[in-house]
C-alpha cells in the first residue's frame, strides 16, 4: 500500500474520530438553545397560558444533558384545580446513543421520568404512577416514542364508576414522510360500577395503528384492536373470548378524491345466559368525498367544543354544520355493504345487506329532498339465510312458520331464505313484485 493511500486512510479515520467527539457537543449546544429559547415560550403562548413551564433547569455536558422542569396545567372550564407535573431526565447527544436494550445511532435520545399530581377535573379524578418515557430522534428526523405507566386509577366525579389500567405501554414511530405506526398495550383494564356492583375486566387489550400520512383521513390507514378475554361479573355475567376489531381507510378505486372505509368485528366465543355464541360483522362504505369527511369532522368537533360557548350560538352553529353535512350526503354517491353472521340458538345465520345511494346532485338544500326522488335514487339488496333447525327450537318458530306460509321465507331444506330488492322505486321479495309504492302512498 502506497504512502499516499495510507495518509488518506489515516486522515479519513482521524476525521471520523473527530466528528464522533465533536458532534455530541455541537448537538448538545443546539438542543440547549432550542429548548431554552423557543420550546418553553411556544408551549405557553400556543396554549394561551394554560400550560406554564416553571423553574426550568438544563445542564449541558459533552455527551449528555440533564433537564428538570415543573409544569402547571390550568383550564377553568375542565379542571377543578391546576394540575402539576415534575419532569426530569437525560438527553443523550448523538451520533452514538445508548438505549435500554442496545446502542442506536441518531441525533438525540431522551429518557424522562414524570411524577404526576392528582388530576381533578369536573368529570373525574385521575391518579397515575410514575410515568417513564423514551424518545429517539434519528438522522432522518424520524421519531420513536416508548411510554410506560405501571397503573392508572380513574374515578368519575360522583364516585359511581372506577376504572383501573395496569401495565400501560404506548409505542409510537413517526417517519420523515409523516407515515406513522402506533401500538398500545395493557396487562389488564377493569371498570367497576358502584351502583350495580358490576365489574368488567379486559385481559391484555392491545391496539395497533398505521397511517401513510399522519392527520390525513384520505390516506391509507389501518387500526386493529384485540382483547383475548372480556369477563363481566353478576348481575350481567358473561365471558367473551378473542374479540378482534379491524378498521381501514384507503383511497377509493371508484374515482379520485374518494375514500373507502371498512371494518371487521369478530367475537369467537360468548359464554352467557343468552343464546348468542359468536358474532362476525364485516362492513364497508365506498366512495366518500373528502368534503363530506371534513364537514362531518367539523360537526363532531362542534359537539365537543367548550361549554363556555353561548348555547344559542352553539346550537345555531351545529344546525348549520348538520345541514351542510346532510346536503353533501344527499348529493353524493355512497355504497354500503354489510355481512353479518351470528351463531344463535345453536345455528349459524347470515345477513348480507348492500345499499347503493346514487345521490341527488341537483339538490341545493335539505328542503329540496322529496321522498319519491330519494326512493328512485336508492338501490337495496337483502339476502337473509336462517338456519332452519335452530329457528324451529327458538321463540321465533311460530313467526317463521307464518312468514313461510306467506311466501316471505323460502325453505331450502337447511335454511330459511329471504331475498329482497329495491331498484328505481320498484321492490321485490323472493323474485315476486312487492307493492311498495302502494303501501307508501
Amino acid at each position: 500500500m502506497s504512502t499516499k493511500v495510507k495518509w488518506t486512510i489515516s486522515i479519513l479515520f482521524f476525521g471520523i474520530a473527530i466528528s464522533f467527539v465533536a458532534l455530541p457537543r455541537l448537538i448538545g449546544i443546539v438542543i440547549h438553545d432550542v429548548i431554552a429559547d423557543q420550546v418553553f415560550e411556544q408551549i405557553s403562548s400556543s396554549t394561551d397560558g394554560q400550560i406554564v413551564i416553571s423553574d426550568p433547569q438544563i445542564e449541558t455536558g459533552w455527551f449528555r444533558s440533564i433537564i428538570q422542569v415543573s409544569v402547571e396545567i390550568s383550564d377553568g372550564r375542565q379542571l377543578i384545580e391546576p394540575y402539576y407535573l415534575s419532569l426530569q431526565g437525560n438527553i443523550n447527544h448523538g451520533p452514538i446513543l445508548p438505549t435500554h436494550s442496545s446502542i442506536s445511532f441518531g441525533l438525540a435520545s431522551v429518557d424522562l421520568v414524570v411524577d404526576t399530581d392528582k388530576l381533578q377535573s369536573k368529570f373525574a379524578d385521575i391518579v397515575m404512577d410514575t410515568l417513564t418515557a423514551s424518545f429517539l430522534v434519528k438522522f432522518d428526523q424520524s421519531l420513536s416514542l416508548d411510554l410506560k405507566i405501571p397503573a392508572i386509577d380513574i374515578l368519575n366525579i360522583d364516585n359511581t364508576l372506577a376504572t383501573v389500567i395496569d401495565g400501560l405501554d404506548v409505542q409510537l414511530e413517526i417517519q420523515e414522510d409523516l407515515s406513522a405506526l402506533g401500538y398500545i398495550y395493557a396487562d389488564r383494564a377493569s371498570v367497576y360500577n358502584n351502583q350495580s356492583d358490576l365489574e368488567l375486566i379486559l385481559v391484555q387489550p392491545s391496539l395497533n395503528a398505521t397511517t401513510d400520512t399522519l392527520g390525513q383521513t384520505s390516506t391509507a390507514s389501518w387500526v386493529s384492536a384485540t382483547i383475548p378475554l372480556v369477563d363481566a361479573s353478576d348481575p350481567l355475567s358473561f365471558n367473551v373470548s378473542n374479540l378482534n376489531f379491524e378498521w381501514r381507510s384507503e383511497p377509493s378505486s371508484i374515482g379520485p378524491g374518494l375514500t373507502d372505509f371498512s371494518q371487521d368485528i369478530q367475537v369467537s366465543k360468548i359464554d352467557s345466559e343468552l343464546p348468542l355464541e359468536s358474532i362476525s360483522w364485516e362492513s364497508e362504505i365506498e366512495g366518500i368525498k373528502q368534503e363530506l369527511i371534513t364537514s362531518y369532522n367539523k360537526m363532531l368537533l362542534g359537539m365537543q367544543s367548550s361549554s363556555g360557548v353561548d348555547p344559542i350560538l352553539k346550537i345555531s352553529e351545529l344546525t348549520r354544520l348538520g345541514n351542510e353535512t346532510g346536503l353533501l350526503l344527499l348529493q353524493s354517491e355512497v355504497r354500503l355493504n354489510n355481512i353479518l353472521e351470528v351463531d344463535l340458538y345453536k345455528g349459524m345465520h347470515k345477513l348480507e345487506l348492500n345499499v347503493f345511494w346514487k345521490g341527488l346532485p341537483k339538490a341545493q338544500s335539505i328542503d329540496d329532498f322529496k321522498f319519491k326522488d330519494g326512493l328512485n335514487a336508492l338501490d337495496v339488496e337483502v339476502d337473509l339465510r336462517l338456519n332452519q333447525e335452530s329457528v324451529s327450537f327458538s321463540p321465533f318458530a311460530e313467526l317463521a312458520e307464518l312468514y313461510t306460509s306467506q311466501g316471505y321465507l323460502l325453505s331450502s331444506g337447511e335454511d330459511l331464505i329471504l331475498q329482497a330488492k329495491l331498484k328505481e322505486g320498484n321492490a321485490s321479495i323472493n323474485n315476486e313484485d312487492f307493492p311498495l309504492q302502494q303501501i307508501l302512498q
